[in-house]
């Protein structure tokens, strides 16, 4: 190649010396050393100055990691391999959080934490090196790992405790060796590239989606026999890693992907959609290396390697599409695809460009952590240019551990576990941060809950953050709550006390709420009778409940027996329901004080629900299923000894057939799959390995707080009964 052996100096190109090239390398190097290190030095200073606890996804990424610490000290490799996944998350592979888990050695784990971030920092680093190196061999490599390493976005990510930068960095290397492969013709190079490719997967199921020219250059390669053999080989290694964890997880990972690429949905047709990554990006990264990175991608003056140079530009433009058409639009999403930004830059530009834009790029950096200037905004006609994006440390006390220890030293030490309404959604003060705090601390019988369609039931406090319930785009149905608790006339004050309230950093105020202890007996006679009552999505028919004697101690009724003649919760119908509450405490909620018509109840309390009798058909049970499982259509369930369901699910026949049994030690109710089909195809039982055993806990835990005595349970001539 022609350009192969010319070194750029300003605008004219001339051909390298050997000692030059070499001299420019050692420099290069030792410029990378140099930045690394002021970027841990920029790390440390960082941990020492900020006190703010881990915010949203950053706890739940820390709590996984203690999740694999436990299970793993505790010698349950099983419980590793299949950790449960958050609510609404999909399982994480393992790669960074078994990294992660090393922080819980330290006294402060949230901070510890981010030094495993420096070292993908860098094999960023490194790895960005090496491809700009391709392209240009010179000084001007280390401009485009300062370009972009040094963006407040990714200063944001080594400062959090999240999975991007990881995968930020195991794309850039992946990309350099697939690059040094030359399109799979050597060994070594591509065997890398398969084995970084499993590392990316198991780091985040999101990897493939900045490989697509990869894949691309691994589908030409089967146009010959060398190349195809080695392709081939890289693809095997690559598959052989990950086939493990994702065969295991694939039961849930699909619908759990789609649910969280549903959260802050924005249609890629709504109008503005294909410039919103333009925009942050230009934010995030600094609007002078984003626009002549832009540029350098579009129309490239690279030294050498021309031939590969569309690799750069389809990495950075099939990502781009792809993180656009999914609805989630966060730029920590696309950073993966953007890596080329800077190398595109440092390749096309002359070098008084290259390193006045490197310059500024480094002070940018220096003012992230440093927080002297910015953000500067300068409004143009149809663009908005953000400078400066910064997020120093902050020295800021949220009192999460504070309240966590003052609900654990007031709750009701008889209660196996005390659930907390927390009405609040805000960055450093959520449910998320909360339970992380909990966990580490060992408040085992302390649990943070969100507010559910009855705001607080169950929950034995209540933590409201006022004004300033959190950012608007996350905090749907919290100002409602706030206002149902501030409601001088309602319920709430009557069933809940203030005993505690915090000034937080931000100048609002955390008021915590507690269940009064000495409410007066809900209702004055023995026995209550309904025809008819509703409450929210619950009809009852035929109800007749009776009372036993009053606790004023506990404001709770010793025993209340409740006797149903048909109960619709949700479309599921029940039919002769018995129940006996034991330790049962409530407060009815009427449209006025004076009026004595109960619209509604509010659970407060309950110890043990005895579940003495109910009967549910197969007719009821198939319509429940067609009318809360989307796309499924039950023909038939027949109950006998097992449940057996056929129909179609999305248009496509569907069969399975379930065992309901209990069991002890924990004592629950165990559902266990024992087949299934799909369009006549028998599905394989290890797919759902996650799932096949399902259980419902009858002893306490955080989504009911009480035990359940369920003292049999039979399923025949098409009924399930208990007993």
């Amino acid at each position: 190649m022609m350009g192969a052996d010319l070194m750029a100096t300003g605008n004219v190109y001339v051909a390298p010396t050997q000692a030059g090239n070499r001299k420019a390398l050692v420099l290069g190097a030792l410029g990378l050393v140099l930045f690394l290190g002021i970027e841990a030095l920029l790390l440390r200073s960082f941990n020492r100055n900020d006190t703010r606890p881990p915010s949203w996804d950053q706890a739940i990424h820390m709590e996984i990691a203690l999740d694999y610490r436990e299970a793993l000290a505790a010698g349950r490799p099983g419980d590793a391999w299949y950790l449960a996944p958050k609510p609404g998350m999909p399982p994480f592979p393992p790669a960074y959080h078994l990294l992660l888990m090393r922080a819980y050695s330290s006294a402060d784990p949230a901070h510890s934490a981010l030094w495993t971030n420096w070292f993908y920092l860098v094999l960023l680093a490194v790895s960005i090196f090496g491809i700009a190196w391709r392209f240009r061999p010179d000084e001007s490599a280390l401009a485009a790992v300062v370009m972009f390493c040094g963006a407040p976005v990714v200063q944001d990510l080594l400062t959090t405790q999240l999975v991007d930068l990881p995968l930020i960095a195991v794309a850039a290397a992946a990309y350099w060796a697939l690059l040094a492969s030359e399109e799979f013709m050597r060994w070594i190079p591509a065997l890398a590239f398969g084995v970084l490719h499993a590392a990316g997967m198991m780091h985040k199921w999101s990897f493939f989606s900045y490989m697509f020219p990869a894949y691309w250059i691994a589908l030409t390669a089967l146009r010959d026999k060398r190349t195809a053999a080695v392709m081939l080989c890289a693809a095997a290694a690559s598959f052989a890693l990950i086939l493990p964890w994702y065969s295991a997880h694939l039961a849930l990972l699909p619908s759990r992907l789609v649910q969280a690429s549903t959260d802050f949905a924005v249609s890629a047709w709504t109008p503005g959609a294909w410039m919103s990554y333009f925009q942050q990006a230009s934010d995030s990264i600094g609007p002078l290396p984003w626009i002549l990175g832009t540029v350098g991608l579009v129309a490239p003056q690279y030294v050498r390697r021309r031939e590969q140079g569309w690799v750069l530009l389809a990495w950075v433009l099939t990502s781009y599409v792809f993180w656009t058409i999914v609805p989630n639009r966060q730029l920590r999403f696309l950073m993966p695809g953007l890596v080329p930004i800077g190398i595109a830059c440092c390749a096309t530009w002359p070098k008084a460009v290259v390193w006045t834009t490197t310059g500024l790029q480094l002070l940018a950096m220096l003012n992230f952590h440093g927080g002297w200037i910015g953000p500067v905004k300068v409004d143009l006609p149809y663009y908005k240019l953000v400078f400066l994006e910064n997020r120093p440390p902050a020295k800021e006390d949220w009192r999460t551990e504070e309240i966590l220890r003052r609900i654990d030293a007031d709750r009701d030490p008889s209660a196996p576990i005390s659930n907390v309404t927390l009405v609040a959604n805000d960055t450093y003060f959520n449910a998320p941060t909360f339970h992380w705090m909990q966990r580490r601390l060992g408040l085992d019988k302390v649990r943070m809950r969100g507010v559910n369609r009855r705001l607080c039931e169950f929950s034995e406090f209540v933590l409201l953050k006022e004004p300033r319930v959190g950012p608007e785009q996350v905090v749907s149905g919290l100002p409602e709550a706030a206002r149902e608790i501030r409601d001088p006339r309602g319920w709430f004050g009557k069933a809940y006390e203030e005993t505690a309230r915090w000034t937080l950093p931000d100048n609002n105020t955390a008021t915590l709420f507690r269940q009064r202890r000495a409410l007066k007996k809900p209702y004055p006679g023995k026995t209550l009778v309904y025809q008819h009552y509703s409450a929210g999505k619950v009809d009852l028919t035929d109800l007749k409940a009776a009372f036993g004697p009053w606790n004023a101690g506990r404001s709770t009724y010793e025993s209340m027996s409740v006797d149903i003649g048909k109960l619709d919760a949700r479309g599921l119908v029940v039919r002769d329901a018995s129940l006996e509450l034991v330790n049962v405490g409530f407060l009815p909620v009427t449209k006025s004080e004076k009026d004595e018509d109960w619209v509604d109840i509010r659970l407060l309390k309950l110890e043990r629900l005895r579940l003495k009798s109910l009967d549910v058909g197969a007719e009821e049970l198939k319509a429940f299923l067609n009318a809360r499982v989307k796309g499924l259509q039950v023909a038939s369930v027949e109950l006998e000894k097992t449940v057996r369901i056929t129909g179609t699910w999305n248009g496509k026949p569907v069969s399975a057939e379930a065992s309901i049994e209990l069991v002890d030690m924990p004592r629950r109710l165990k559902i266990g799959i024992l087949s299934a089909k799909l369009a006549g195809a028998s599905v394989p039982l290890s797919m759902f390995r996650e799932i096949k055993e399902l259980t419902i806990p009858l002893y306490p835990n955080p989504e009911t707080p009480f035990a359940i005595e369920l003292p049999s349970l039979t399923i025949s001539g098409g009924r399930l009964t208990v007993p």
